[in-house]
């Protein structure tokens, strides 16, 4: 399985009711699921059975023709992608590349913008010499001048895109991007445009987490999943929500990190510092229009930590679901519109 995006997979979300990891094709009298692997994680299609079967072995050829589109142009772990020619080149010089692509590019930047630098499209470096890029080669701590020395290279103001012709430009032939905490939200957003261009209505896209809700289940409820409880080496739901023509996104640091000694490294980097974030909070869930958007937004509010996630979401209206800890105990805040499903005592 490509580790592209493992490191972001902290079982973001669940289907409530049933496993998310399945392959291939199921049917039942409410939904027709259509699953398989990409981006080194899974993904599946949920569509309401009001739609009807679809033809399924054309379907799912036409979103893994996608999806292969979208990690060969954004997956740091193929020699020959977008992204990894880009890294690999010592040009300053503009860097044609697929609009797609600079898309991407330009709504990393504009988030880098927006949130002071807390999402870095650029922290690709620091990601390697933090042993969780393509090229890690083992777990040791980095010493204080390898460390401040790639801190020097990295910075989203050192890249920069434009649209026509599609092209980005790096400051420092040093410079390298990772785009993994925003590609897997936009090849949600895809294929969700794909479902819809084909006059799907009612579906559910997911992928290693991230998802895109779409009209309504087949009994004309809202599309149920479940937050994860962020707890180490089993899976518990802690709440269940309900998404209507939504995207949601999840970022934690309890999936992805290794130990030296007793001192936990998560994979989640704060690009000033050149270090992994050390504070209490485990996990923000992030709703927004669009699943691109959301994916990077909870990365950035996870380098924060709570006290700033917190007042950065309500300072900027988002709607977002954060699990941190304090004295021991795991501690919930949530924005008032965050669609927590009601259960009944």
């Amino acid at each position: 399985m490509n580790p592209d995006i493992i490191r972001n997979l902290y079982a973001l979300t669940l289907f409530v009711g049933g496993s998310i990891f399945l392959s291939g094709c199921s049917q039942t009298a409410t939904e027709f699921k259509l699953s398989g692997e990409t981006m080194g994680t899974f993904y599946q299609i949920t569509l309401a059975a009001s739609e009807g079967r679809p033809e399924s072995d054309q379907l799912k050829s036409d979103i893994e023709a996608l999806l292969a589109q979208i990690n060969q142009q954004m997956s740091t772990y193929l020699e020959e992608s977008e992204i990894s020619r880009f890294n690999a080149s010592d040009s300053t010089d503009w860097f044609p590349v697929s609009s797609d692509f600079a898309k991407v590019v330009s709504e990393a930047l504009e988030i880098s913008k927006q949130t002071d630098g807390n999402f870095d499209p650029t922290v690709g470096p620091l990601v390697n010499l933090w042993h969780f890029g393509p090229e890690s080669s083992g777990q040791e701590i980095p010493n204080d001048d390898l460390i401040k020395q790639t801190v020097e290279v990295v910075g989203y103001e050192k890249l920069g895109v434009h649209m026509s012709p599609p092209a980005i430009r790096k400051e420092k032939a040093a410079l390298k991007i990772d785009l993994s905490a925003i590609a897997k939200g936009y090849a949600v957003d895809r294929v969700a445009e794909l479902l819809a261009e084909m006059g799907y209505r009612n579906y559910l896209v997911n992928i290693g987490g991230e998802v895109v809700a779409r009209g309504k289940k087949n009994n004309r409820t809202a599309w149920r999943l479940g937050i994860e409880k962020p707890v180490e080496n089993r899976r518990e739901v802690t709440e269940i929500i309900e998404l209507n023509n939504r995207a949601m996104a999840t970022s934690g640091d309890y999936r992805n990190f290794y130990q030296i000694d007793g001192e936990k490294f998560s994979h989640t980097i704060d690009s000033r510092t050149g270090r992994p974030v050390t504070h209490l909070l485990h996990s923000v869930s992030v709703i927004s229009e669009t699943c691109m958007q959301a994916d990077a937004l909870a990365t950035a509010l996870m380098v924060m930590g709570p006290e700033r996630a917190w007042e950065y979401a309500q300072n900027h209206r988002l709607n977002v679901y954060l699990i941190y800890e304090q004295e021991g105990e795991l501690i919930v805040e949530h924005s008032p519109q965050f669609p927590l499903l009601e259960t009944k005592e």
